[in-house]
């Protein structure tokens, strides 16, 4: 897939997620003044937020991972970020293994022991074939995205956190702890409608920003071992 087709779908994702932003926006508040504004509207827009702010930021880093994939590189090849996102299956076997205190044939001792050696192995066999990278382990947003999660996706794909203006994470940790907190049955009280439209606009602008970051990552290969590192 070319770098066009990538930001063509990229924008076509992000179009439709907007238009729908738009349009609940338009009909809950398009006609209501601004010091009106309900509690109920308000609330449903954040949830609406935060859905499509997770569902596109995956979507935008899962496109990211299946271009990784498809240049077929050589584990030594690949930036070391994504061969460790390469062997999250067997990071995960190994801690779920060393905290399993059920007693079998094997004592925990040995059961470590035999896990440690079973890790070795798949990575010298992942280590000396072409890199895969699963989407799911990858990119997971575990239904809680905001500044923790987007940092763990970088780091974990070798993106530079750099690269990302700081300026967004305090709107992504508003829209999450909102989303959440309306969730819990926390959060009852009206949000100040100027907070609510300035957080909501540094959340459109990030994802836009997101569209251009996947196509220079894409663009300047930072999938690759010899190029730049996360800071």
């Amino acid at each position: 897939m070319r770098l066009e087709e990538v930001r063509a779908e990229l924008e076509e994702d992000l179009a439709w997620r907007l238009d729908e932003i738009r349009h609940l926006r338009n009909t809950l508040l398009g006609q209501v003044n601004r010091a009106d504004w309900s509690v109920t509207a308000m609330r449903a827009l954040l949830v609406m937020q935060y859905a499509h702010l997770e569902g596109f930021a995956r979507n935008a880093f899962a496109i990211y991972v299946a271009v990784v994939n498809r240049q077929s590189l050589k584990a030594e090849e690949a930036h070391a970020h994504l061969f460790a996102s390469a062997l999250t299956a067997e990071f995960e076997a190994l801690r779920r293994g060393a905290t399993n205190d059920q007693e079998g044939e094997d004592g925990r001792l040995m059961r470590r022991a035999k896990l440690q050696v079973d890790f070795v192995e798949r990575m010298r066999e992942l280590g000396s074939g072409v890199l895969f990278v699963d989407v799911d382990s990858a990119v997971s947003m575990e239904m809680n995205f905001g500044a923790d999660v987007l940092r763990r996706t970088l780091y974990r794909l070798g993106i530079p956190e750099a690269e990302v203006n700081r300026a967004y994470y305090n709107s992504l940790e508003f829209v999450r702890k909102m989303r959440n907190d309306i969730a819990h049955g926390s959060r009852k009280e009206r949000i100040a409608p100027g907070e609510f439209e300035a957080h909501q606009r540094k959340c459109e602008e990030f994802m836009n920003e997101l569209v251009r970051l996947v196509a220079a990552a894409i663009r300047s290969g930072w999938y690759r071992k010899q190029m730049r590192s996360p800071a």
